[in-house]
């Protein structure tokens, strides 16, 4: 016969629940071995935990408070499998697995800490069931459905290893280690049949020899590629870039705070500049008035009074006869 709970409790025991304030019997009640209850059940009723369930839809982080609440580990394997058999009670029936004495030395805390190790780890898919399904699928479509959980998880670890020891660049690279995986793979079970692997081991030889995933193009992890990877390391070690704002830092920088230099200097600073700019529109404006005032077509008379002082004879008060004889026989009078 199975081991059996064990439950100090008295044969028969009311007790009041906390949350609704309804009497039952300690049978009502889940189990704990937490400190903080010496009568060994917690103050809330099973139907209050199965309605504060329902109303999370069964998430995991309540049930994960509810069970530090009882000082109990919460595994969700065992969880989901009691919870999807029946929901009815399933808080009270998991409680009861860790009464047990396989489990004295076994709190929430410590379960806490395991699975806090295997998520830095980054394995939680080994302990949570629906991403152990959900990643066995992701296996099975890149390796094929021929393979176990133990062949996925070794062609997996084997072509990791790849990716971090060696220079894969491309999807023809990446093809090759692959096939060089499962080479591997059936080179193993080949020799753990007593089967012959001879040619299979030279193909796997060739293949690495084609892919050179040798031992001196083995990629340093220590070393770095480009400077922005040295950079991405400094960074995540603490190092941060100081920038200095309006400080040369280079020849280019110098060059151009002296040409902002010059032309403030010219345009700003240069008092004559201004006064020959202003000179020059004024010259500019004085000549337009000008020009405006002494017009091509204007006559000048002596009733003008803006007209300078001058007499103009009518165009009628010289004859032209009186002159033209002199102009044609000039030479008589000698």
């Amino acid at each position: 016969m199975g081991l059996q709970p064990k439950i100090n409790r008295p044969a028969f025991s009311l007790r009041t629940c906390t949350r609704c304030g309804n009497t039952c019997g300690a049978e009502q009640f889940a189990p704990t071995k937490s400190l903080f209850y010496s009568d060994h059940v917690i103050p809330i009723c099973n139907s209050c935990v199965d309605s504060i369930i329902e109303g999370a839809n069964g998430d995991w982080s309540q049930v994960d408070k509810l069970c530090q609440y009882a000082d109990i580990p919460f595994i969700p394997r065992e969880w989901e499998e009691i919870y999807n058999t029946n929901k009815y009670n399933a808080f009270y029936r998991y409680a009861e697995i860790f009464q047990k004495s396989d489990y004295d030395t076994i709190a929430w805390d410590d379960y806490y800490k395991a699975y806090k190790e295997l998520r830095n780890q980054k394995r939680l898919e080994e302990e949570l069931p629906e991403l152990a399904e959900e990643k066995r699928k992701q296996l099975v479509s890149k390796w094929g459905a021929n393979y176990d959980d133990e062949a996925l998880g070794y062609l997996e670890e084997l072509f990791n290893g790849l990716l971090s020891t060696q220079n894969i660049n491309g999807k023809l690279q990446a093809d090759q280690a692959m096939k060089i995986c499962k080479m591997s793979y059936e080179i193993d079970r080949r020799i753990a049949e007593g089967s012959d692997f001879d040619k299979l081991l030279t193909s796997y030889d060739k293949l690495v020899k084609t892919a050179e995933f040798t031992p001196k193009n083995t990629k340093n992890l220590n070393d770095f590629d480009t400077f922005g990877e040295a950079t991405k390391w400094m960074e995540k070690h603490g190092w941060r870039n100081t920038f200095y704002d309006n400080v040369s830092r280079d020849v280019v920088d110098e060059t151009l705070k002296n040409f902002q230099n010059f032309n403030q200097r010219l345009y700003i600073n240069e008092s004559g500049m201004g006064e020959q700019i202003t000179q020059r529109l004024e010259a500019l404006k004085h000549t337009a008035e000008m020009e405006n005032y002494y017009g091509t077509n204007k006559n000048y008379t002596e009733e003008s009074d803006d007209s300078p002082t001058e007499i103009v004879a009518p165009a009628d008060a010289f004859d032209d006869s009186e002159f033209a004889a002199d102009i044609l026989g000039g030479d008589d009078d000698e």
